[in-house]
């Protein structure tokens, strides 16, 4: 079960087209070097490899966008890590084979040569070459899909490979009556229901730019830096985004768990530290006061049943959508906190 909601596909399609045009500049570039290398050093290999190079992402990306992430993509989020990688990365070797031969096709006018082509002798250098590309396309993305793609990006460049403070934003966002949920359902079946809940948070997370910071059990924890978060109202629409979500799935949540699904939330900005941390199993980490006390606004929305709860000091830096309620809550005693805390809670709906 999939959840609908608020330009629903558009982000992830945005990504997806992002990550096929990076994978067409990959080949543009790599296969008519490879071709010069191996084959001949002429214009007619240069050309046959560009061809190929054109038609092979698009053949690849045809398949990633509308086979593995359209119609099979519940299947394969079934499958293990290793089995996806075996049977994508196999996928994609053969659309590179294919590609190769219709380049060939293409550049010589010989519709032979698509069969033909399986038979050259360059396939001896050509193949292995596939072989590791077609992999370590597969290998990043299904990375990128574990770890987060701006996470393996910070990684990489080494962004906090020194600790540094930034300023963030954290949206804490829980699952309303979990207790009573998994008390009903059981543990396996109250999985599956935090598992497709999840998994609709995806377009609503993407659309207003934010980052997965964490899953703590029934809570999932949601980050952006500070000028893409107020940007737009970006951390206060991804909550309400959320709730689209879930409402247009409302039936679907119902026939197979009996429940539809809401969430409370906390919201707050400031400075954190932001560090890797780790030997055995490394993560990016952020520490701070902010945290603690987006955590406890969470808390008190879930005792005094707000939607959202947002700090004053936040709301200050944003434009709070139209159709959004601001109600203020008063300077809140916060568990752990020595100060009052300003802070508002919001409800309604974005008006489009």
């Amino acid at each position: 079960m999939t959840a609908g909601g608020h330009g629903r596909g558009s982000a992830r399609a945005r990504i997806q087209r992002r990550q096929l045009a990076a994978i067409l500049l990959a080949t543009c570039v790599a296969v008519p070097v490879f071709n010069v290398l191996t084959v001949r050093a002429t214009a007619e290999a240069a050309i046959q490899g560009l061809v190929g190079g054109i038609l092979i992402p698009v053949l690849v990306g045809g398949y990633l966008l509308f086979i593995r992430d359209g119609l099979l993509r519940d299947r394969f989020r079934r499958r293990t890590f290793g089995a996806n990688l075996a049977i994508n990365g196999t996928v994609v070797l053969a659309l590179f084979l294919a590609g190769r031969a219709a380049g060939q096709v293409v550049t010589t006018g010989d519709p032979w040569r698509f069969m033909l082509s399986f038979t050259d002798a360059h396939l001896a250098y050509a193949l292995p070459f596939f072989i590791v590309f077609a992999f370590t396309i597969q290998f990043l993305l299904q990375m990128n899909r574990m770890i987060g793609a701006s996470v393996l990006r910070y990684f990489v460049a080494g962004v906090y490979h020194r600790p540094k403070a930034e300023e963030r934003i954290f949206l804490f966002l829980d699952l309303a009556d979990s207790t009573a949920h998994a008390e009903r359902l059981g543990s396996a079946r109250y999985f599956e229901l935090l598992r497709s809940v999840v998994d609709g948070l995806t377009e609503p997370i993407l659309e207003s730019r934010g980052e997965i910071y964490q899953y703590a059990g029934d809570e999932v924890v949601i980050t952006w830096p500070l000028g893409r978060g107020v940007s737009e109202a970006n951390c206060v629409r991804c909550f309400f985004l959320v709730r689209e979500a879930i409402a247009g799935a409302a039936a679907d949540y119902e026939r197979d768990f009996g429940v539809v699904p809401r969430f409370r939330g906390g919201l707050h900005g400031g400075t954190v530290t932001a560090g890797e941390l780790g030997d055995l199993r490394q993560q990016i980490v952020f520490v701070g006061d902010i945290l603690n006390t987006a955590a406890r606004l969470e808390e008190y929305a879930k005792r005094s049943g707000v939607d959202l709860v947002a700090s004053g000091s936040l709301l200050e830096r944003l434009k709070v959508p139209s159709g959004v309620e601001i109600r203020h809550c008063g300077e809140l005693e916060l568990r752990g906190k020595g100060d009052r805390v300003d802070a508002y809670g919001l409800s309604g709906r974005i008006l489009s």
